[in-house]
């Protein structure tokens, strides 16, 4: 259990970036091109498509291959990275059902888990719904964070607030539910 925190925490973080979902969205719809045509349909810089594709690669999303002079990204789970294959799935399905406009929830889903401490909050909750206060006595978070990680929670539709409880709301889109999947299998362990 203490290596998924690390992992998904960070993985969501580098997801929180939308023009790494927009680069997602490139590498799901045209594969097999090259960096420099990625950037371009990404409508950034190739130094920036660059790096932030080398950034999904560290998270184990993304397959590198050289052909002569381009260097070529795929779509492609990492064997070694556990969250790898369920996430990938996730935005691929994402990708193929929903229209590009909506790319940008999949940044907000990653954004509420991209903090260990908002993973904390969560498994904490997937016990049952707690009062605020009780909440932050488990999971022993100062005051001011604990606000702000619950405020960003509430955002991305993780967290729901009913009659003076906070309680796990998994919202309705392939990303959430495979994070929500990983999350429960990890606090299972």
């Amino acid at each position: 259990m203490q290596n998924l925190n690390p992992t998904l925490w960070r993985t969501c973080k580098m997801l929180a970036g939308q023009t790494r979902i927009r680069l997602l969205r490139q590498l799901f719809s045209h594969p097999g091109e090259c960096v420099s045509a990625l950037g371009k349909r990404a409508e950034i810089k190739v130094s920036a498509a660059s790096q932030e594709l080398r950034r999904i690669q560290s998270r184990g999303l993304l397959q590198a291959e050289r052909r002569g002079v381009h260097l070529i990204y795929r779509l492609a789970a990492d064997p070694q990275v556990s969250s790898a294959a369920p996430l990938l799935k996730a935005i691929q399905t994402a990708c193929a059902t929903l229209p590009p406009e909506r790319d940008g929830e999949m940044a907000v889903i990653a954004a509420g888990l991209a903090h260990e401490r908002r993973i904390r909050i969560v498994r904490a909750l997937l016990g049952g719904s707690l009062s605020k206060s009780a909440l932050q006595c488990a999971v022993r978070i100062p005051d001011h964070p604990f606000h702000a990680h619950v405020d960003t929670l509430l955002e991305s539709g993780f967290v729901i607030r009913s009659h003076n409880r906070l309680h796990v709301a998994v919202p309705d889109h392939p990303l959430a539910k495979a994070l929500a999947k990983l999350l429960r299998q990890g606090a299972a362990r």
